[in-house]
């Protein structure tokens, strides 16, 4: 039954939708592979015009022919009456019926974390977003993204910097690279961790294709933290679909008057979990997952002067001129300070004069 149910996931220009009428209709894979074309034509001439996909494909490829095409492109298929298919998936009303796949799936015996926000994310965004991928890690999670432009791209970055996993949804097939300047990102992906689709090899990117992607982005995680994220943003819909899922969601907090903070303000208004600081969020997520030997602000031993500005740092970060008035010391002293706390991986530089709190 596997191959009918590979020949049925990779009919293009057919969505989850339109396969769950088949189903209703023929009960399983195989009997739409059999039916006759007066079965197919009765359902296109009856509204369902997109049968005359399914027809024109069941002329053109056998259910064999599918197989051999997808194995010969290092692809790997895995349907949703397999053991192997995720079992967090499996509850969802609108799960995939099949999942395409380079590289691997998340273990379900450990705990994924979705980070995702804004392509066009600020600075100290991208920086939060990286910094709660290395504490995932470090506590023995994984980072599940979409690999776009931005927080998505930094956060699973971030993760495969640190030696860990990461694992990516995609709005296209697993055999094309969008946005195209992330090649590097993807091959990494298929080796530590995993490219996840279930569009069939060659489709292309299209808008429509995101929303469905992110349903699946926050069924595969236990938790979805939203870094950067407009008013209305993909961000917000994988948050949605994320507690439609029960899942948990966490958002990073900003200026009122900052658009790419309006939609997490928004979420934690309606009750979403706050990220005030990396180490609270995994002490939260992991509490019994953080590493013995982990680095705290506690034991990290720091001059009066240095605890003065790290104080007045942020979660969002300042300039250092923000940081000169707001200390009163001289640049000198601010300098070095600076540099101190940096090398103790305590803030960031994420662009010349502008630090960001890292712990």
């Amino acid at each position: 039954m596997e191959q009918y149910w590979e020949w049925f996931c990779s009919i293009p220009g057919i969505y989850r939708t339109q396969r769950e009428i088949m189903l209703h209709c023929f009960h399983n894979p195989r009997r739409i592979w059999e039916a006759s074309t007066e079965e197919l034509a009765f359902l296109r001439d009856r509204g369902c015009r997109w049968m005359q996909k399914v027809m024109d494909y069941k002329q053109r490829y056998t259910p064999a022919e599918v197989v051999h095409m997808r194995t010969s492109m290092g692809i790997e298929f895995i349907s949703a009456e397999q053991e192997r298919y995720p079992r967090r998936l499996e509850p969802l009303r609108d799960h995939p019926y099949g999942l395409f796949l380079r590289g691997a799936l998340p273990s379900e015996d450990v705990r994924s974390v979705a980070i995702v926000g804004a392509r066009m994310c600020t600075p100290g965004g991208r920086a939060m977003a990286e910094a709660i991928a290395r504490e995932v890690v470090h506590c023995g999670g994984v980072v599940v993204s979409g690999a776009a432009y931005g927080i998505d791209g930094a956060a699973q970055w971030a993760a495969l910097e640190e030696g860990g996993k990461s694992y990516a949804v995609l709005g296209c097939g697993v055999d094309v690279c969008y946005p195209a300047s992330h090649q590097q990102l993807f091959s990494r992906l298929s080796k530590n961790g995993g490219l996840i689709s279930e569009f069939p090899a060659g489709t292309k990117a299209m808008p429509t294709h995101f929303p469905m992607r992110n349903r699946i982005i926050s069924g595969l995680a236990d938790v979805v933290v939203v870094v950067e994220a407009r008013k209305k943003s993909g961000s917000l819909i994988t948050a949605e679909f994320a507690l439609d899922q029960g899942r948990q969601v966490y958002a990073v907090p900003g200026r009122p008057d900052d658009e790419l903070s309006y939609g997490c303000n928004e979420l934690i208004s309606q009750g979403a979990g706050l990220v005030l600081s990396v180490d609270d969020f995994t002490e939260t997520v992991f509490p019994e997952g953080r590493r013995a030997q982990k680095k705290t602000v506690a034991n990290i031993p720091l001059a009066p002067v240095e605890k003065l500005v790290y104080s007045k740092v942020g979660l969002h970060g300042k300039s250092l001129w923000e940081l000169q008035e707001n200390t009163t010391l001289s640049l000198t002293d601010l300098c070095d300070s600076l540099l101190s706390l940096e090398l103790k991986g305590l803030i960031k530089e994420t662009e010349q004069n502008f630090y960001v709190k890292m712990k």
